[in-house]
């Protein structure tokens, strides 16, 4: 699968879980050039690990950096309401302009305003909830790691239908 993954907090998130390199290694990870350098470090057991992204994944090749145009960043906050243009960063747009762009793209997030954001960019068929990613790639977690309530499928559900129906409303009125 070619995966998207959509920021840093999930980078950082499945790197806390121990899940990481085992999506790396299962799948075509994708990430925006805006994301790259955000991914600083990430806490396991109690320790905080230092991370250089860049070197240890995009410079090997083990994850490819993506980068989208002024033009289509600007035509993804044309789609959103002004709502929803102010509860995306700046790396959520890029990140959501390459998804748009790249039909063979599957993304995964927690963001919540981000998922909100996939009805009005009419790409929600191609997100997925990291507890989904995890489960259609055979993996579990490590032993002594519980999953986050951000990364359930209800979560992520809930956060879709939310969006549904501020896009309806947006466009009944």
């Amino acid at each position: 699968m070619k995966l998207w993954l959509l920021d840093a907090d999930v980078i950082i998130k499945l790197l806390e879980i121990d899940v990481f390199d085992r999506l790396v290694a299962m799948h075509d990870l994708h990430v925006a050039s805006t994301v790259v350098d955000e991914v600083k470090y990430y806490r396991r057991g109690g320790r905080k690990f230092q991370v250089d992204f860049r070197q240890q994944y995009i410079t090997t090749g083990l994850v490819t950096e993506t980068l989208a145009t002024a033009e289509e960043m600007q035509d993804v906050l044309r789609r959103l309401p002004p709502l929803r243009q102010q509860g995306v960063h700046a790396g959520e747009i890029e990140s959501l302009a390459v998804l748009v762009r790249q039909e063979d793209l599957t993304l995964c997030t927690f963001d919540a305003a981000a998922i909100r954001t996939l009805p009005f960019l009419d790409v929600t068929e191609r997100a997925v909830s990291a507890e989904r990613l995890l489960r259609t790639s055979g993996l579990t977690l490590s032993p002594g790691y519980k999953l986050d309530p951000r990364l359930s499928e209800e979560y992520f559900r809930s956060n879709v239908d939310q969006g549904l129906r501020e896009f309806v409303c947006s466009h009944t009125s």
